[in-house]
């Protein structure tokens, strides 16, 4: 009997985002820089993030989110992963963690840019290897849920 087959949008996202965090850490495919401590991630936050690794999980939603629905731009990532200020206006997310992220997980060839698409040239999508991984991942995840 085969062993089961599922993708990312078969798992939860929260479960996801988790596991394949720790393979980005465990594996050292992400390089942190030195500016990571004391950068904010987006205009609307005050301090930097606490949790030590909070890039890895960063990487780990672009890429799900990517996976999901490609052709994203970092324009768009950047209102995504935005927040909203107390009087009710949208704060982008920082640019520069989500670009250079972008650039991280494109080195490791699990995203590359789409010069194809008519409409939305420079936008990034999942290449086949970045998926065989990502839906090797959700596979463990679902079947360590199941168990």
């Amino acid at each position: 009997m085969s062993t089961p087959f599922y993708t990312v949008k078969d798992v939860p996202a929260q479960d996801f985002i988790r596991a394949y965090a720790e393979y980005l850490k465990k594996n050292n495919k992400i390089k942190i820089p030195d500016w990571a401590s004391i950068v904010k991630t987006g205009l609307g936050k005050e301090i930097s993030p606490i949790d030590q690794d909070w890039m890895y999980v960063r990487a780990a939603a672009l890429a799900r989110k990517i996976y999901v629905r490609g052709h994203w731009g970092v324009g768009n990532l950047t209102h995504m992963f935005g927040s909203m200020n107390d009087n009710g206006k949208h704060e982008s997310g920082s640019g520069k963690v989500i670009r250079y992220l972008l650039q991280q997980l494109e080195s490791i060839k699990v995203l590359k840019k789409d010069n194809k698409s008519l409409l939305k040239k420079g936008s990034r999508v999942v290449t086949k290897e970045g998926q065989q991984d990502l839906n090797r991942i959700a596979t463990q995840v679902a079947l360590a849920a199941r168990k």
